[in-house]
């Protein structure tokens, strides 16, 4: 049938240090509902060797596995767009080391595992007049057990949700797109030491209002103002707690922020094409 397409493939890596040869099937299969809609799965194995950090202390390490199996569904039609996917990624053969720091005398194993699903939305709307828009939002569960991790738990750079809206607005009487951007995490998970159990605390949740202004001096020349952050939310990332305790025997912590609460940009572009048209407004 015309509506349906399949590409299998297969990637071989041989291994030099170890003489052993990796094989990574790959599959995809998309299926074409209407003029409007799709539907697509995949498959695929995946490879990565050690980075040197560890392999200068042992050379006898596999390589990392990671397997994927990926769902999808887009619309389209118009200035309309939706694409869903969910998903589901399994980790083996994780690289593992005994010890605070890596060195020397850790002892570096493959014995490492995990896995990540999840799902991720995407809207885009730009049939209303001088104003488009789209919103994306994404759910991840992932826990692994790699590093010097004493127990498989969420890593530090996983935030359950995230969500992120984007607007831009023409005004012709000003000549001018105006544009808000808002970002929001549910926070990132963090080892306090203070606690006995690991990496069981949480940051709070991220907040980011961004705002732009594009002026159109004439067709190739904008000039453009933003500024991130404009609530000024104090916005924390995580801790970094201090090696050893104090007097009273508590392990005292700095909040980790931006070196900044707000950003401001100004810039000036300029397109320079034989097309007098053609400008940078829809990149802005």
């Amino acid at each position: 049938t015309q509506n349906l397409a399949a590409k299998v493939g297969v990637r071989t890596t041989r291994d030099a240090l170890l003489e052993k040869v990796y094989v990574s099937p790959r599959l995809s299969l998309a299926y074409r509902i209407d003029e409007n809609q799709q539907i697509s799965t995949a498959f695929g194995s995946f490879k990565q060797q050690a980075s040197q950090e560890y392999l200068k202390f042992n050379q006898d390490l596999f390589q990392q596995k990671a397997t994927h199996y990926i769902l999808n569904y887009q619309y389209s039609k118009a200035s309309q767009t939706l694409r869903t996917e969910a998903y589901f990624k399994e980790y083996r053969d994780l690289l593992t080391y005994t010890g605070e720091e890596i060195a020397y005398d850790s002892n570096f194993t493959n014995t490492g595992l995990g896995y990540a699903k999840g799902i991720d939305i995407f809207w885009r709307d730009g049939h209303l007049k001088n104003l488009d828009y789209w919103v994306s939002y994404s759910f991840i569960d992932s826990k692994r057990k790699y590093q010097n991790y004493p127990e498989q738990v969420t890593p530090n750079y996983v935030a359950n949700h995230n969500v992120s809206i984007v607007s831009k607005y023409w005004v012709q009487s000003l000549r001018s797109q105006v544009g808000f951007t808002y970002n929001f995490n549910s926070g990132r998970p963090y080892n306090d030491p203070n606690t006995l159990d690991f990496m069981s605390e949480k940051t709070s949740s991220y907040h980011s209002l961004n705002f732009n202004w594009a002026y159109l001096l004439n067709k190739q020349q904008i000039l453009y103002v933003s500024v991130s952050n404009i609530l000024g939310t104090k916005n924390i990332f995580g801790y970094d707690y201090a090696n050893t305790p104090n007097a009273s025997g508590k392990y005292t912590a700095k909040a980790i922020r931006p070196t900044a609460d707000r950003f401001f940009f100004v810039g000036f572009f300029w397109t320079i094409s034989d097309n007098k048209n053609r400008n940078q407004l829809d990149q802005l």
